[in-house]
């Protein structure tokens, strides 16, 4: 006769199901995380465009030339922060911090010899939105510092951590520009 107890024989099942309920709530938190972050960012590109040239530091190299006006800025972006910083949603928040990447759309203008913009940006959601950028030239880093909370100073200075988003703009914008 088995001395063995039958819930010991059988509990190396255990160990299985308990990492597949691990597996999958991790999973499950992700999903909601990146579904915020992506929500984040699609509210930050759309306060971005319908920002001016001027303010995202876009101006026409070839005003004057005989070219018409822009037609409109295109933009991506991708949040890196918020405040308050651990939200469960994007009503929760009030600033978004994020790198972006905007172009200057001119008719018939390639891209590589488009108008871009690219850095940090805190957007304010207040009604109607506002963007705060650090201007570009000398004392650029000190501007960006004394913007950005110290905690996500070296995300504002990091690249794009999805690559796909500045190809997205490439492709937007090639359709808008021809």
């Amino acid at each position: 006769m088995d001395s063995v107890n039958p819930l010991r024989r059988h509990r190396w099942w255990l160990l299985p199901e308990l990492a597949a309920v691990v597996i999958v709530a991790a999973a499950l938190i992700y999903a909601n995380v990146n579904r915020l972050d992506d929500e984040l960012s699609a509210r930050a590109q759309a306060v971005l465009e319908q920002q001016s040239p001027a303010q995202l530091e876009l101006i026409s190299t070839l005003h004057g030339h005989g070219v018409p006006e822009p037609d409109r800025v295109l933009c991506v972006a991708e949040a890196f922060g918020t405040d308050p910083a651990d939200p469960e949603t994007v009503e929760q928040v009030r600033i978004i911090y994020a790198r972006y990447l905007c172009a200057l759309v001119q008719k018939g203008t390639p891209w590589d010899y488009a108008t871009r913009s690219s850095g940090p940006a805190m957007i304010t959601l207040t009604d109607p939105p506002t963007v705060q950028l650090a201007r570009s030239g000398a004392g650029y880093r000190d501007r960006v510092r004394a913007i950005f909370p110290d905690e996500l100073e070296a995300k504002a200075f990091a690249e794009f951590n999805d690559r796909g988003r500045p190809n997205s703009l490439l492709a937007r914008y090639r359709a808008a520009a021809f």
